[in-house]
């Protein structure tokens, strides 16, 4: 994805090998794809989490959710800021689902509990497992400036 119109600088998810862009199971992004449009639920906070990766470039808290339709097939076609260009793996997608534990098998059930067209309210929730007691669930999103 372009996050800087002046610089003309591409974020990456994944890792360069013989000049090609790939994914693993240490490198690798994963999206939303839902009745014809794709939501990135880590975009807000991906400047904090590439930092972690050494990316030093301060990115905004922007949303991520466009039609399909919008995404490029290749980086080269990538143009200007929030275009982006996505790269299905199959079978890493498939490792990772078929790995999953019984906690983050419990979260995605606490997301489908919570989903809600707004302006619905959430309604209360606890998660917690036999090594001590149930934890309230509180959802707090980051703030956002923006749309990619």
């Amino acid at each position: 994805m372009m996050v800087d119109d002046r610089t003309s600088t591409i974020a990456v998810y994944g890792r360069q090998s013989d000049g090609l862009l790939t994914s693993d199971l240490e490198a690798f992004h994963a999206w939303v794809e839902c009745e014809g449009w794709v939501i990135d639920f880590m975009a807000p906070i991906m400047g904090e989490a590439m930092r972690e990766d050494g990316f030093t470039m301060k990115l905004p808290r922007r949303m991520l959710q466009k039609p399909l339709s919008t995404i490029k097939h290749s980086p080269s076609e990538i143009e200007r800021e929030g275009d982006i260009c996505l790269s299905h793996n199959r079978e890493l997608t498939e490792a990772l689902t078929d790995g999953l534990s019984t906690s983050a098998t419990d979260l995605i059930k606490v997301c489908e509990a919570w989903f809600r067209r707004p302006p619905r309210l959430l309604k209360p929730m606890e998660m917690g497992d036999s090594h001590g007691p149930t934890k309230k669930l509180i959802l707090r999103a980051p703030t956002i400036e923006g749309v990619w």
